[in-house]
């Protein structure tokens, strides 16, 4: 963790990667992003949920929403979360353009899971802004061996540790993607900055999104 680090504010200049790991009753719920920051991950954003006692939480008005309003301000790449808990959310999320991603928490994805994150902290590969209650989660972490690989548990069944799922998954799907060099507009209105009416540019009457897909092809 870094001191001088905060989380990144909306931005369509990097691709993020979430992970999510749902819950309305016992466990806490969460949402966690990451980005590469040249051959390091970074963590970007996170968000936790507390239920309380006798209220369940609301999925769709805290993770489903908190999605939402992710997806509509920074450049998502997939959204990683085990289906137990997100069918709905899942096919509401992807209906309104959400990349989302089914990710159950199966005993070899558990493990990628934790092999992951593993070797991510063991090498000082993943930097993180001060933040307690991701730190406490991660602190409730242990690793447990098993033939297949490590494994991400609770050390007492009464400590959370939803942020670090979430951000082991996060992890997971940053590294299958890898960096990429796709070139991003920064904002609509600036497409003039950006082209300066290259050979063969076809106009100005372009939508936003025709315009990125020629730039594209122009690489």
């Amino acid at each position: 963790m870094d001191a001088d680090r905060t989380p990144l504010l909306p931005t369509k200049e990097h691709e993020l990667f979430l992970g999510v790991d749902a819950a309305t009753k016992n466990d806490t719920a969460a949402v966690v992003g990451v980005r590469w920051e040249g051959d390091k991950l970074a963590v970007t954003l996170h968000r936790i949920w507390q239920p309380r006692p006798g209220e369940p939480l609301d999925l769709e008005a805290t993770v489903e929403a908190f999605v939402r309003d992710v997806h509509a301000g920074y450049r998502v790449r997939e959204v990683l979360t085990d289906p137990f808990q997100m069918a709905r959310s899942i096919a509401t999320l992807k209906a309104a353009g959400v990349p989302m991603r089914e990710f159950p928490q199966t005993v070899p994805n558990t493990t990628l899971m934790g092999a992951t994150l593993w070797d991510l902290v063991n090498g000082r590969n993943l930097r993180c802004y001060p933040a307690e209650s991701l730190r406490t989660h991660l602190l409730n972490c242990v690793g447990i061996e098993t033939s297949r690989g490590m494994r991400i548990a609770k050390e007492k069944s009464s400590r959370k540790i939803d942020a670090a799922v979430a951000l082991s998954m996060a992890c997971v799907s940053a590294l299958e993607h890898g960096r990429s060099e796709a070139p991003v507009l920064p904002v609509p209105g600036a497409v003039e900055t950006v082209i300066r009416d290259p050979e063969g540019w076809p106009g100005g009457g372009l939508s936003y999104a025709e315009t990125y897909d020629w730039l594209i092809g122009r690489r």
